[in-house]
């Protein structure tokens, strides 16, 4: 099932199964998940009907069995045929029974399979503005616990359900051929009709009640989830504080606050009344049963008055409904005992599959902030020329962190920026590879507004080195290669060599092969930095960003670095923010920052005889303090 979703289409990432299933609500998004197994659903439902029908037609042949053995004139060739049946269709209803459970476990699985990869390919569509305002646990929860949620209401709600209604069905069916009649009135139907009323009217209050705890369930378990993922990353701070106290009362609240409220859904589970009422209807339809046969009560297929006429052979009563009859209806009407029962268990996980699909879809349907341009201009290799035009921006809700930046720099040059802290360096360059829309204004490459150019076009010739390095839990060389899957491992090699990294690698037993740990737990600062920018220099973008991308090494290694680096930035436009003197001062232009502001542009000379701004950026040189010209003195430090 397919519909226009084309508002949900991204700049970000694409994959068709984003826009395979429906979404206009989260009904409809279930079933079309369901509904994308159309073969594996109709077999199930097939050895499923099948199944109830062996379930509704033994009690009769065994019936039909006791009835042979009670008569003085019972035939032992009709008696073995009998349990012969019986045992043929023990053996078919557990057959169809296995296959049917098998099939709608196959499709539940496949189901909460396709969820996640819809999931996963529609995180990786949303844009950063998206990822800055979620919570990672509350992500991960949704992505866990709410799919297998819905995972459930496949099997068993939906295996249950189509087992009970048709169990039911088919079980009062079947009483309609050995139900005696008064007046065209079936008998043996009167009791399954009376408790149906008060089943439905207390199943109907129990759906509703159910509901609203179910749903303030899972988004505890949401809350909870994202409460520990936080804890668990910042727990080195917690330690360093001695807060383990405090935040084992304060995880103890939210887990005894998630605890409550699945008792409190329990507590209404106690207060399941229809189980109560099919009992009561199990114990009178025996009772009923047996009242009928003492009344000696007609033909049961035929319609006619009830009599008193009974045929007494040793001891039993042989008439239309006998001791067989009672026996095939007793179990007819235990037949109605486990839907009802089951019913409880399948109103709940139908609240909690529906809860957590609409947690899922709401996810799902968030709008993109960054959208696919309608014709992306697509080219291999950029030139490097950058411009930004009366650049204006503010996160969600915030305040702006850029206002008006106006700058434009050759292909090739090395560009510093400099600034004090929260004065925008780094989210000039994260609008530079569009992790986010400028607000007013434009950022431009090669003459083509960055919103023209397709995503792959930018972040395949943007490489960027941020301040907190991410790695993943892999070996250093599928790190090392992340960006280029393909390359060689000399290419590798060399990379990890320019980056000063290979001194380090090879001290490890395995070499290139040793597994870092969850964000390169298991490496110091300094050795995640050189991995990161070997990195970058294997993707060999035409454009480089280093965030402060040096600020984990010493002295001798950075020199290696940028020793190294240097003869890479050749013909390459590069963009470097930091607070090291030696690396501002051998940049082609500097951009100083201040408050969201540009407030000079200029080589490291020409800055030093006329911005005050960017002397305050190496105050604390006193080497350079002495160069500084006499009427900046007074202004140095007299704040802003």
């Amino acid at each position: 099932m397919t519909e226009d979703n084309s508002s949900l289409l991204t700049g970000e990432f694409f994959d068709p199964i984003m826009v395979k299933y429906s979404k206009k609500s989260h009904f409809k998004w279930v079933f079309s998940h369901v509904l994308a197994h159309k073969g594996m659903i109709t077999l199930f439902f097939l050895f499923a009907t099948f199944t109830a029908v062996i379930g509704a037609a033994t009690p009769v042949i065994l019936g039909k069995l006791i009835n042979e053995i009670l008569s003085p004139s019972g035939i032992w060739d009709k008696i073995t045929y009998f349990a012969f049946i019986l045992l043929i269709l023990t053996i078919i209803s557990g057959l169809a029974s296995f296959a049917s459970g098998l099939i709608i476990e196959v499709t539940s699985q496949k189901v909460e399979r396709d969820i996640r990869n819809e999931y996963y390919a529609s995180m990786l569509s949303k844009s950063m503005t998206f990822h800055d305002e979620v919570k990672a646990g509350d992500v991960m929860a949704r992505a866990t616990f709410d799919t297998r949620m819905v995972n459930f209401f496949v099997n068993p709600v939906i295996h249950l359900a189509y087992s009970a209604i048709f169990g039911v069905l088919f079980a009062i069916g079947t009483m309609f051929f050995i139900t005696p009649y008064w007046n065209s009135l079936p008998v043996l139907i009167i009791i399954p009709v009376a408790i149906s009323f008060p089943i439905f009217f207390f199943a109907r209050r129990f759906y509703k009640s159910v509901g609203p705890i179910s749903v303030q369930i899972q988004a505890s378990y949401s809350s909870l989830s994202a409460y520990l993922q936080e804890k668990l990353l910042g727990i080195s701070v917690i330690k360093t504080f001695a807060r383990e106290p405090f935040e084992r009362v304060s995880f103890r609240e939210r887990n005894d606050k998630l605890s409550e409220e699945i008792i409190t859904r329990g507590k209404i589970r106690s207060k399941y009344y229809p189980v109560l009422f099919v009992g009561l209807g199990v114990g009178l339809s025996i009772l009923w049963g047996s009242l009928l046969i003492s009344w000696g009560i007609g033909n049961p297929v035929t319609s006619v008055l009830w009599t008193q006429e009974t045929l007494l052979l040793g001891g039993v009563t042989v008439s239309g409904f006998g001791i067989g009859e009672l026996i095939t209806y007793s179990l007819l009407a235990g037949n109605l005992f486990f839907p009802v029962w089951v019913l409880s268990w399948m109103l709940v996980l139908t609240q909690m599959g529906f809860a957590g699909a609409d947690r899922i879809v709401d996810i799902l349907t968030k709008e993109t902030i960054i959208p696919a341009p309608e014709k992306p201009i697509e080219k291999d290799q950029l030139k490097g020329n950058i411009e930004f035009k009366n650049v204006t921006f503010a996160y969600e809700g915030e305040t702006k962190v850029l206002k008006d930046v106006s700058f434009a720099v050759p292909a090739g040059s090395r560009i510093a920026i400099v600034g004090p802290a929260g004065c925008g360096k780094t989210t000039l360059m994260k609008l530079l590879t569009r992790l986010y829309d400028v607000g007013s204004g434009s950022v431009i490459i090669d003459g083509v507004d960055v919103r023209e150019l397709s995503l792959d076009t930018i972040r395949q010739n943007i490489g960027v080195i941020d301040q907190d390095i991410v790695l993943f839990s892999a070996t250093i060389k599928e790190n090392i290669s992340y960006g280029k899957p393909n390359a060689t491992e000399e290419e590798i090699f060399q990379a990890a060599k320019i980056a000063q990294a290979e001194e380090f690698i090879e001290k490890f037993d395995q070499g290139y092969s040793t597994i870092v740990g969850e964000r390169g737990t298991t490496l110091s600062g300094g050795q995640k930095q050189r991995i990161a920018i070997a990195r970058m220099l294997l993707a060999d973008p035409k454009i480089l960003v280093f965030d402060d991308a040096s600020s984990a090494v010493d002295s001798e290694t950075e020199d290696k670095i940028n020793t190294a680096i240097n003869r890479v930035l050749k013909d390459r436009t590069s963009f470097i923010i930091t607070h090291r003197l030696s690396t501002i001062r051998h940049s082609d232009i500097i951009i100083v920052l201040k408050q969201g502001e540009v407030k000079a542009i200029g080589s490291h000379d020409q800055l030093l005889k006329e911005s005050v701004d960017y002397w305050r950026v190496f105050a604390r040189f006193s080497e350079i303090r002495k160069m500084m010209p006499e009427q900046m003195k007074s202004e140095l430090f007299t704040g802003e």
